[in-house]
């Protein structure tokens, strides 16, 4: 099967890494890891994790037991919540019962013995599950994404050919809000300063009289030229 999808694993150990990326390619996943070095900040991690350009980002809990990092997957997924807050992600972990206590969202917890049980192999009822979860939560992310950046763009392509309504003004400024709070690293498809609709209403004017002033240059040279 070839690769659909993209996913981050954090996992201080590579051998799990290398399991699941393993168990994971048969699925259409492409199963990436990440370099844990003594003493690592969470912030270091995270540098790695926003630079890999996944789809989604799998989470061990239990990453403080190799004593390599001072901090444990729930502080990752709360890092990951608050700069991507609708980016899917999980915590993939065999002690799902010591995680519960410290993750807010408990539907995001995910116990591989139970997801991948060792003697029923892809065909388990539970795994098939588990990889429509990922699927689906990649899909509608990308497709939250995707709606919003199309409606922006036909509003951009409208207002070339008209000025927009009100309603149009407040909904091409509300779309981009919301595009800029999904993702604040990503990039605006609308110019920051567009912050109200009195500021659109004086960029769509100052580039209406710009063109009239280029069509008035444009008639007088055609003028010029019939002299």
């Amino acid at each position: 099967m070839g690769t659909n999808y993209k996913i981050g694993y954090i996992d201080e150990d590579i051998n799990q890494v290398k399991l699941y990326r393993r168990k994971l390619r048969d699925f259409g996943f492409e199963v990436i890891g990440y370099d844990f070095s003594k003493g690592m900040s969470l912030k270091e991690l995270m540098e790695q994790v926003y630079s890999s350009d996944i789809d989604l980002l799998m989470i061990d809990f239990r990453l403080k037991e190799g004593n390599i990092v001072a901090f444990n997957g729930d502080e990752v997924e709360r890092e990951i919540y608050e700069k991507k807050p609708l980016f899917p992600h999980i915590i993939f972990t065999n002690r799902a019962d010591q995680a519960e206590p410290d993750v807010d969202d408990l539907k995001i917890i995910f116990d591989k013995e139970i997801v991948f049980p060792g003697d029923d192999g892809n065909d388990h009822p539970k795994t098939k599950h588990f990889i429509d979860v990922l699927i689906k939560s990649i899909e509608q992310y990308k497709k939250h994404i995707s709606k919003r950046k199309a409606t922006i763009s036909e509003l951009l392509e409208k207002e070339k050919q008209k000025e927009l309504s009100v309603d149009e003004k407040s909904l091409l400024l509300s779309t981009q809000r919301e595009l800029l709070s999904l993702d604040n690293m990503i990039i605006s498809d609308v110019p920051e300063n567009l912050t109200s609709i009195e500021t659109l209403d004086k960029l769509s004017k100052a580039r209406k009289d710009a063109e009239n002033y280029i069509n008035s240059l444009l008639e007088k040279e055609d003028d010029n030229s019939k002299e």
